[in-house]
């Protein structure tokens, strides 16, 4: 029955890749004007694309670092930035189009600014301005170590404008604790030049090898009525697991290998009108979740060379968490949108523009197993909520989402409802003025597993929870932390080429135990800390930092001081959704992430 299954999700691949009748409902949206309706607005006559560099001085001390910047950076092509539009010579000037054009391309990493607007002409007609500028798209990121000593951990290299074409391609090599990681990844928003977004990933990782593929098309704004997704990934890896165990003054952790192959594919259906719109859907999935070994010992100093003897009571509690999946699943995705969108300057960077969505949206899919062709004898389900709202110079979102799983083959005297997962965080950004230097940022995060069957841990370190302790402290199930941030525009130096500030920060959590393996109860925690941001150039919404972070409990494991290097921030509403240790555990590859717009 198994290759039934297989035969009958290979039979369907095609229908993703070729149904690209949705994507054309938005050209046939926008082209389409009834034969005898004049523009009540006036016709569009000409479109000027008029994208910038990266920097425009020509001037100056450092004029040369600023022309040599622009010759290294290829510029985003215009064809790239017309694809994008929702409007085109012969269409009503329509200044909602505008908007949605302007907010689809400030989406793009590689877009640092965007502006559109409309000249009326003495025949009635617009021309219609389209002035973008670059962000710098070449990312490198060079990890070291200087724990026992300065250590090499790998880089990460990154190109997400390849040759001014708006594509991504990266490389990467991770050599750190249990990771040992490297491959490369491709990714394309406009596919054979249309609107479906297209990425490959191959790799090698320490317990095997990483393949993964995906073809979507996404809601394209509020104008297009279809999202589909085609997706496929196989997996091998080790689970890490965090113990407070020691061996020889070595801290001890314990590597679950795992395989993790899927399959998925969805279509959804969006009706109503911009700000008022019901979702409905069908998914279909494939997942086989098997262990292929047993559980080792390692030291974080040692990933390589396993730690004998063997310790079966050690491993008894990550033994335990060896469910394996292995189903085909037929889903319902229901959702309803309530959402408009508003322009917010110096949030997430210190000058740059973004967009805030305020309202509402909840999404629900439930998705039923086939028994009669896999294993698995169970329904599974997804709920997320989003609320954004405004209140004079406060704006508060809000995002959750839980997942769970009821087995109808569990026994009758345990709980059929198992890997229940939840993660919600709010986001408070106060400004008193828009163009005030400073923003405070307050954010609550909450995220917990219960009745957990797979394996499945968290931890109250790191650089998104408690950043001055390392990631690997304080293990456990259930996890909450709340963060204030001082975030300050200095306005100097070099401020036409670039935006430089400050930070200061202060973090509040605790770490409870749950069903976690190795988990413990730490009582509340705090770390405060300072840093310095930069966004280059001025405007841009990509954010580079260094931070200091300290303990506020004096803990010889924390080595009183992290410095923390990063691009982009931690915690935000530029970044995505969804805890990076949650995400290890999580069985479901179809979400209501379809439902984001692009």
């Amino acid at each position: 029955m198994r290759g039934l299954g297989i035969v009958l999700l290979g039979m369907l691949v095609p229908v993703a890749v070729s149904a690209q009748q949705p994507g054309l409902s938005v050209e046939d949206f926008l082209r389409q004007v009834p034969a005898g309706r004049p523009c009540e607005t006036g016709l569009i006559s000409y479109v000027f694309i008029d994208n910038h560099n990266i920097f425009d001085r020509r001037e100056g001390r450092f004029a040369w670092a600023f022309r040599l910047a622009n010759r290294l950076h290829v510029r985003t092509r215009k064809s790239v930035i017309e694809r994008e539009l929702l409007f085109a010579p012969g269409d009503c000037y329509d200044p909602w189009l505008i908007e949605e054009s302007e907010r689809l391309l400030r989406s793009y990493p590689f877009i640092a600014q965007v502006d559109i607007y409309g000249i009326p002409q003495p025949d009635g007609t617009y021309h219609v301005i389209v002035d973008t500028r670059d962000e710098w798209s070449t990312q490198m990121d060079l990890r070291v170590s200087l724990r026992s000593g300065f250590g090499f951990e790998g880089f990460r290299i990154q190109e997400t404008n390849l040759l001014g074409r708006g594509q991504e391609i990266g490389v990467y090599y991770i050599d750190r604790d249990v990771t040992r990681d490297y491959g490369v990844r491709y990714f394309t928003p406009q596919f054979l030049g249309s609107r479906w977004d297209m990425s490959v990933a191959l790799g090698r990782t320490r317990a095997g090898t990483l393949a993964a593929q995906a073809i979507a098309y996404p809601f394209v704004g509020d104008v297009s009525r279809w999202a589909v997704l085609e997706g496929f990934a196989r997996e091998d890896r080790f689970f890490d697991y965090v113990t407070e165990f020691e061996r020889d003054g070595r801290r001890l952790h314990v590597l679950m290998p795992l395989r993790d192959k899927s399959f998925d594919l969805a279509v959804i259906r969006r009706f109503g009108r911009a700000g008022n719109q019901s979702l409905i859907g069908g998914t279909l999935g494939f997942q086989e979740l098997t262990y292929p070994g047993t559980a080792e010992l390692a030291t974080r100093d040692d990933f390589l060379a396993p730690v004998t003897p063997f310790d079966s009571l050690l491993l008894r509690d990550a033994e335990s968490k060896r469910d394996e999946l292995n189903n085909i699943r037929l889903g319902l995705l229901l959702g309803k949108r309530n959402i408009h969108w508003v322009r917010r300057r110096g949030y997430d960077s210190m000058r740059g523009e973004q967009d805030v969505a305020l309202g509402a949206e909840v999404g629900l899919i439930a998705a039923r197993s086939l028994p009669a062709i896999e294993n698995d004898d169970d329904v599974a389900g997804t709920f997320v909520l989003y609320t954004g709202l405004a209140i004079g110079d406060l704006t508060v979102v809000t995002r959750t989402r839980v997942d769970g799983r009821r087995d109808f083959n569990t026994p009758a005297d345990e709980s059929e409802w198992e890997d229940v997962f939840a993660d919600s965080e709010l986001l408070a950004y106060f400004k008193s003025d828009p163009l005030s230097r400073h923003t405070l940022v307050f954010r609550a995060a909450g995220v917990g597993g219960w009745n957990t069957r797979t394996p499945f841990q968290l931890t109250l370190g790191g650089d998104r929870n408690l950043r001055g302790y390392r990631d690997d402290r304080f293990p456990g199930g259930r996890r909450l932390v709340m963060t204030a941030e001082e975030r300050v525009y200095f306005g100097w130096p070099f401020r036409s080429a670039a935006d430089i500030g400050g930070t200061l920060f202060v973090d509040v959590g605790r770490m409870w135990a749950g069903d976690a393996p190795f988990g413990e109860d730490t009582g509340w925690l705090a770390s405060v800390g300072a840093g310095i941001r930069a966004n280059i150039p001025a405007g841009s919404r990509t954010t580079y930092r260094i931070d200091v972070a300290l303990p506020v409990r004096p803990d010889p494991d924390a080595r009183d001081l992290r410095l923390m290097i990063s691009v982009g921030e931690a915690f935000g509403l530029l970044g995505r959704f969804g805890d990076p240790q949650l995400a290890r555990s999580r069985s479901d590859r179809i979400t209501t992430d379809l439902f984001r717009f692009r």
